[in-house]
């Protein structure tokens, strides 16, 4: 185990000449924001390059830390464009600016210098806490976070954006300091089950996983993390511990052949960032899979471009003239009326049966009645990403 952990380590720590590359130009990128002229905030470097367990390629983020009565929008981008002017603005919870310099990526972030963690104005304020804290705890646990990073990266769940729902960088920082490492955490994981309760939060929506973020307890710092982010990591966890391989942090990614019928749904973009797009794609997906039922649903996923993209596979995709209908049972309320709209009923064990002709006869006809504006394509539709097979097996 130790051998592959150090192979591992040695393919995603940065050099000692590219960690210094980015460590020089993060130091540049301060001293011009600090230099800028009248400038009325402070600056930080934050995330990953500032604690120290950042993996090869990684993104410099720097936050400019403003007065409350500053818009970040327009006064916020407008300093951050000073620092790199070709930078493209882009929106999440919040304005920041992206850009590059030297092929590495530079995220400059407006954010508010709130006094208290538990006071925030905009979404990231705490970030700037955040880096303080894992600084402060980190003790040596550095490699053990880049090993977990790439650990759930390979299985699929690093990540707390929408398109992924898994584990963000703080979250995996926290995990790693908790329990002392990557082995002692992978082999928690690989024991957890829905819903974990790490830490008792009042008045906050359900999550696989409730934790207490360390700088406010009224946060749910898990809050992100899906059922299927969560069930990624636990059943990656088991397989790892039982057959630890290279390919868990490296998958091959081989292609799932396709077990059924594939059916695209295409909608409109609503526009907005992904952040909130996606969400509702998401829920859009949900609603289908449910109401396609009748057509034995495999499996699905979405993903969105300039349109978004709901994958469905099922069994079939066009019902026979008659379908069963199961109905009450006799000393159910309904009985009486179930018979009188269907007289040709049989009593089948405890339950009245009988068949009908299904509602709609196709996946399309289904579709269409719930979201009368989609596009509707056989086949996996150009732009539409295919269902994913469990990434580390051969």
């Amino acid at each position: 185990m130790n051998q592959l952990l150090k192979s591992v380590i040695n393919q995603i720590k940065p050099s000692k000449d590219e960690s210094k590359e980015i460590e020089d130009l993060a130091s540049e990128l301060i001293d011009k924001t600090n230099n800028l002229n009248g400038a009325k905030f402070d600056s930080m470097i934050v995330g990953s390059v500032a604690k120290g367990t950042f993996l090869k390629g990684a993104d410099i983020d720097i936050f400019l830390k403003f007065n409350n009565d500053i818009d970040l929008k327009k006064e916020g981008l407008h300093i951050a464009k000073k620092i790199i002017p070709n930078g493209r603005e882009l929106y999440a919870q919040h304005p920041y600016l992206r850009g590059e310099i030297n092929g590495i990526g530079i995220d400059v972030v407006p954010c508010y210098a709130v006094e208290s963690s538990t006071k925030p104005i905009s979404a990231v304020d705490r970030t700037p806490f955040h880096t303080e804290w894992v600084k402060k705890n980190i003790s040596g646990l550095e490699d053990e976070i880049r090993l977990t990073k790439q650990f759930l990266k390979g299985c699929g769940a690093y990540g707390a954006s929408s398109a992924i729902g898994g584990f963000s960088g703080y979250l995996v920082e926290i995990l790693c300091i908790k329990y002392g490492g990557f082995e002692k955490l992978i082999g928690e994981i690989a024991n957890w089950r829905p819903q974990l309760i790490l830490d008792k939060i009042d008045n906050i929506p359900y999550s696989p996983i409730m934790l207490a973020d360390p700088v406010d307890y009224n946060r749910n710092v898990a809050a992100g993390v899906t059922l299927k982010g969560f069930g990624a990591a636990v059943l990656a966890s088991k397989a790892f511990l039982a057959e630890p391989s290279l390919d868990f942090f490296f998958p091959k990614n081989k292609k799932r052949p396709f077990q059924g019928f594939i059916t695209t749904v295409i909608l409109p973009h609503p526009g907005g960032n992904e952040e909130t797009v996606l969400p509702w794609l998401q829920r859009q997906g949900r609603k289908i899979y449910n109401a396609i039922s009748d057509f034995e649903p495999i499996a699905w996923n979405t993903n969105l471009g300039e349109k978004g993209y709901l994958v469905f596979e099922t069994a079939s995709i066009e019902l026979p003239e008659i379908i069963p209908h199961k109905g009450p049972a006799p000393w159910d309320d309904g009985a009486m009326d179930f018979l009188k709209k269907y007289p040709d009923s049989s009593l089948n064990e405890d339950r009245l049966e009988t068949g009908k002709a299904p509602r709609n006869a196709t996946i399309s006809e289904v579709v269409l009645e719930l979201l009368p504006n989609a596009e509707i394509e056989k086949g996996l539709s150009k732009g539409a990403k295919a269902i994913q097979r469990v990434p580390w097996l051969d």
